[in-house]
């Protein structure tokens, strides 16, 4: 199956379903559109949430009902009434909204009373904490960690997507073979070796590998177009979340 066989996502204007709309969606839709939203935004968030309220000297416990808290809170509170996509970027919008919350933290009375959402979401504190105790060394502040695990989470995110559409095409073993040449290392050496290991030659392994890393650019824009208020800012934010990483 050729390269261009494999799925990509459909275009419906500037910004379809941002994190914007899908927060405003989850406010006033349904209890299964609430329940949808909320899950989207513990799974791809939760740690960067997580890991701020650990800095900021909560207990592991107490991390794990905060950060469940808030996001249901996002969801379902005044928060929302704040939320404007056209004033900031999503993940400024989080952040602010997150400090705001710790600093009333008599909200954590809210986990059990809305405790039902958050059922919607699996959690791994194990995990989270394992994560958390690796970052410790490091001389970051909060706000600089939570940029980092955010721009982390995203790029995994988008990661995930461009796996699932070689999964859904067949083209499993070829995105396993090239993925790790997505970040630009050249691999001419290993093109024939990866060939002969999937039937392929050389030349068409070279051609994949550029396939790959312009769909996963693709991705890329799309997943950061849904959290910024327009197109003019995608490139700022690429540009500002790739620096994140690398620092």
């Amino acid at each position: 199956m050729p390269d261009s066989a494999l799925p990509s996502s459909p275009q419906h204007g500037l910004f379809p379903t941002t994190h914007w709309s899908m927060v405003g969606r989850a406010g006033g839709g349904s209890p299964a559109e609430m329940h949808a939203a909320l899950a989207d935004l513990c799974r791809e968030y939760w740690y960067p949430i997580y890991a701020y309220v650990r800095r900021r000297g909560h207990s592991p416990h107490d991390a794990q009902d905060l950060t469940q808290a808030f996001i249901v809170d996002l969801i379902e509170g005044p928060m929302l009434a704040r939320a404007d996509r056209e004033k900031g970027r999503f993940r400024s919008f989080v952040i602010g909204s997150l400090r705001n919350f710790l600093a009333n933290e008599n909200r954590r009375q809210n986990t059990q009373r809305r405790g039902g959402l958050a059922e919607v979401v699996s959690l791994d504190q194990d995990e989270d904490e394992a994560r958390f105790t690796c970052e410790q060394t490091s001389e970051l502040n909060p706000d600089e960690h939570f940029e980092r695990n955010w721009a982390f989470a995203l790029l995994d995110h988008v990661l995930a997507r461009l796996g699932a559409e070689y999964e859904t095409a067949g083209r499993a073993p070829l995105f396993a073979a090239l993925q790790p040449y997505l970040a630009g290392r050249s691999g001419q050496d290993d093109y024939a070796t990866i060939g002969a290991a999937l039937g392929l030659k050389e030349n068409t392994v070279a051609v994949s590998v550029l396939r790959m890393r312009r769909r996963y650019g693709e991705l890329l824009r799309e997943e950061i177009a849904r959290t910024v208020a327009s197109p003019e800012e995608v490139d700022e934010e690429i540009a500002h979340l790739l620096a994140v990483v690398a620092a």
